[in-house]
């Protein structure tokens, strides 16, 4: 589970307060509803589920310089989605807060490796 992620834009929400910015992705997600909730300065980390679905997880970064929802995605075939307790093992064993605290970050291309216990690392382009 996890490895290797990339964030895409997927929302430009604009300077708002962090609840008319949820709201606008909730909308945006056919009302999906936020399980997980962490904000820091420059960003807010949502895990989003379909109400009554559990494991039906996406995860979403509000950039708040520029306004914009990121959606993570990983390369690791968990294509129904996540749990809050995928969340909580994203947030404690590997390293996704370190890149949540500096969103900017998130837009490298090609993304980053996510390892339980080791620090972010960003993907080397094939050459």
């Amino acid at each position: 589970m996890f490895g290797h992620m990339k964030a895409e834009p997927i929302l430009r929400v604009g300077n708002c307060s962090s609840e008319v910015a949820v709201e606008a992705l909730m909308t945006a997600t056919d009302n999906a509803r936020p399980v997980r909730w962490i904000e820091f300065p420059a960003a807010i980390l949502l895990l989003v589920t379909v109400p009554e679905e559990s494991d039906s997880g996406a995860f979403y970064i509000l950039d708040r310089k520029t306004g914009t929802w990121l959606w993570i995605d990983f390369e690791d075939e968990q294509y129904g989605g996540y749990s809050t307790s995928d969340f909580d093992l994203l947030v404690h064993e590997y390293d996704l807060l370190s890149l949540v605290e500096c969103p900017g970050l998130l837009r490298a291309n090609p993304g980053w490796l996510l390892e339980p216990g080791q620090p972010a690392e960003m993907v080397q382009p094939c050459k």
